[in-house]
């Protein structure tokens, strides 16, 4: 029989922490795409448009931020799996570049729904203040530029990781993987 005093089960599927979850998404996508923005967009463009190129910041975010969230929750759970400890500060490094690393390989497909929408809704898709490779037409596409298409997606993924791996380290360490609760009910035997 359960006692009164035990806590609540740890479910794989579902564990605590969400928040901790979307927060270190957050940290992990909003600085990844900011410097993937700039470097993307011309210098002229960021000084003449600077509250649109705030906007298109923020609505590229939001594309990838669950990207971002599915990164994080694979990472750690793959990593508690690895033996990676939460407290060991080399075990926290691993942990974050885990999580960059499945980032920015979400990045790739992640590229091509980013293109999409910038067809759909931004005006710089057309007048090329974006110097990204363009997404193949379906009717055209051959494996030589799908191939050129994800190299350049994954080359500007691991790009970016040049602010998302540091600051997810840094959120790592600051507390943003407070471990879930693993303990089972205890059971009270009475021996008669």
């Amino acid at each position: 029989m359960p006692s009164e005093r035990s806590g609540p089960t740890y479910n794989p599927v579902a564990p605590s922490g969400g928040d901790a979850t979307l927060g270190l998404a957050l940290v992990l996508a909003l600085p990844t795409i900011a410097l993937e923005q700039f470097l993307h967009t011309d210098r002229w463009t960021l000084a003449a448009l600077p509250l649109y190129q705030a906007l298109h910041w923020l609505s590229d975010s939001l594309l990838a931020l669950p990207l971002a969230a599915a990164a994080v929750w694979a990472g750690l759970r793959i990593a508690d799996r690895l033996g990676l400890s939460r407290s060991n500060p080399l075990d926290i490094v691993g942990r974050a570049c885990l999580i960059a690393l499945l980032f920015a390989a979400l990045l790739v497909p992640g590229a091509a729904l980013h293109d999409t929408a910038d067809r759909l809704t931004h005006v710089h898709a057309g007048a090329a203040t974006h110097s990204h490779v363009p997404l193949p037409r379906r009717s055209t596409s051959s494996p030589a530029a799908l191939a050129r298409y994800a190299g350049h997606a994954l080359g500007d993924a691991f790009t970016g990781q040049a602010a998302g791996l540091p600051l997810t380290i840094l959120a790592l360490f600051w507390g943003g993987h407070e471990a879930p609760v693993r303990g089972t009910a205890t059971t009270k035997r009475t021996e008669g």
